[in-house]
């Protein structure tokens, strides 16, 4: 993999793989509210500059986060992401979390499949294994089907 850093911030990295169509978001140490909200703005800004369409949200050097970083995620994060081109999101969670499945099943996106997964390999194989298609859709009108 060909990893590019876009952006270091005292609290998380964002990267690219071009190849693999991925934006890396890698979290680290005390997440406070303001880390989340701002965290969350970069990753919008930079998937509108990227295009990709896999996001791989890593949280497994998280020591602490704000509370309601998942309740802010399931009433509001989500919304934004669901109107950029991310179509497939895997949330590697922190180590002590105790967010399941369920969680995925409450969020209201559309246009994303959002997936949550106790590391950071399984959560590569799953977007790895989503084959997503980048034509435009001006492109797609010549196509034939």
């Amino acid at each position: 993999m060909a990893k590019t850093i876009l952006l270091i911030e005292p609290y998380l990295t964002i990267g690219v793989d071009a190849d693999l169509d991925t934006m890396y978001i890698d979290w680290w140490g005390d997440v406070t509210k303001q880390n989340v909200l701002d965290g969350s703005a970069l990753m919008l800004q930079m998937l509108d500059q990227e295009k990709c369409t896999k996001v791989l949200n890593i949280n497994t050097r998280v020591h602490s986060h704000w509370k309601a970083t998942a309740q802010w995620a399931f009433t509001d994060g989500f919304k934004a992401l669901d109107n950029t081109t991310c179509k497939c999101f895997a949330w590697v969670k922190p180590p002590m979390s105790t967010m399941d499945a369920d969680y995925v099943r409450r969020l209201n996106v559309e246009n994303v499949n959002v997936c949550i997964f106790d590391s950071i390999l399984a959560a590569e194989r799953w977007l790895q294994g989503n084959r997503i298609s980048k034509r435009t859709p001006a492109l797609a009108a010549f196509e034939y089907h």
